[in-house]
């Protein structure tokens, strides 16, 4: 009877039936059917640690064409975050990769009282005597032995029960492909940051924050940092002309002005028809 009261206390602590990937899963924002040249997720996603560097991660999956489609941040114990419950999120959500993350935060002790009854007493007991009786034939005596037994309740007995819940911060992301042959450029590109705008003291060009592997730009060596001026003698004026020009002249070779710190740079280079 003990070991099964600790076992239930042990599964009931845990809260083994939730999935906290599912429960704590957030989209992330915008629309991922914008997003070209996606590939078919697998059956069952491909599921990796999170190293040390969570922003290190973040972006080398991007530079291998990887798109981030949510993330699941959640506190509890060791059950509510398994490798298997992770990858059943990312089967949900059509995920192609998942990298998962936990780090030890405490372990909750305590006692828990628990009352059983105890077996009833039974108790024997013996009755015995002397009958003395008169009659229409005279005086008459006899004697009378007999025994019956009595149950009584047995009470109860309480244990303290010992419970130790280990508990971990969780975080998981959810990644899908992209096809990088058949991306027509490959570089990210943001609007130049503040301290880049203060330092060229212009507010025109996109910067490249991101080169994915194996396409145009990796090829023709763009670099992370460099800030896009013009492309074919037009001025970029932010990263949403920039992708703009980009897309009008796919397939085409075209010639890039670029500032590599305070270098000027130009490099030309054939984008990939879109759609290939």
């Amino acid at each position: 009877m003990r070991l099964f009261i600790l076992v239930s206390l042990a599964l009931l602590s845990t809260g083994c039936a939730v999935n906290g990937y599912e429960r704590y899963y957030v989209p992330q924002p915008g629309n991922l059917s914008a997003v070209p040249y996606l590939e078919k997720p697998p059956p069952v996603p491909n599921i990796y640690a999170h190293g040390a560097d969570v922003k290190a991660d973040v972006r080398h999956m991007a530079e291998n064409g990887y798109v981030l489609i949510g993330t699941s941040s959640f506190f509890g114990p060791e059950k509510t975050g398994t490798k298997a419950q992770a990858i059943q999120q990312g089967k949900k959500v059509g995920a192609a990769v998942v990298l998962i993350k936990s780090t030890y935060k405490d372990t909750l002790t305590g006692m828990v009282p628990f009352t059983v009854p105890n077996a009833p007493q039974v108790a024997t007991v013996n009755t015995n005597g002397n009958v003395n009786s008169y009659g229409s034939g005279g005086y008459a005596n006899g004697t009378y032995n007999s025994t019956s037994t009595v149950t009584m309740p047995g009470g109860s007995t309480t244990y303290n029960i010992p419970f130790a819940v280990t508990r971990s911060d969780f975080l998981a992301s959810y990644w899908v492909a992209r096809d990088t042959t058949k991306i027509h450029f490959g570089g990210n590109a943001s609007n130049l940051p503040d301290d880049v705008r203060a330092r060229l003291k212009r507010n025109t060009g996109a910067y490249i924050t991101i080169v994915v592997h194996g396409t145009p730009a990796f090829r023709a060596n763009i670099l992370e940092g460099d800030v896009i001026l013009k492309i074919n003698d037009a001025d970029v004026i932010d990263a949403k002309s920039f992708t703009q020009q980009l897309t009008q002249l796919s397939g085409q070779q075209v010639e890039l002005s670029i500032l590599r710190g305070s270098e000027p740079v130009t490099i030309r280079m054939t984008l990939a028809p879109v759609g290939s």
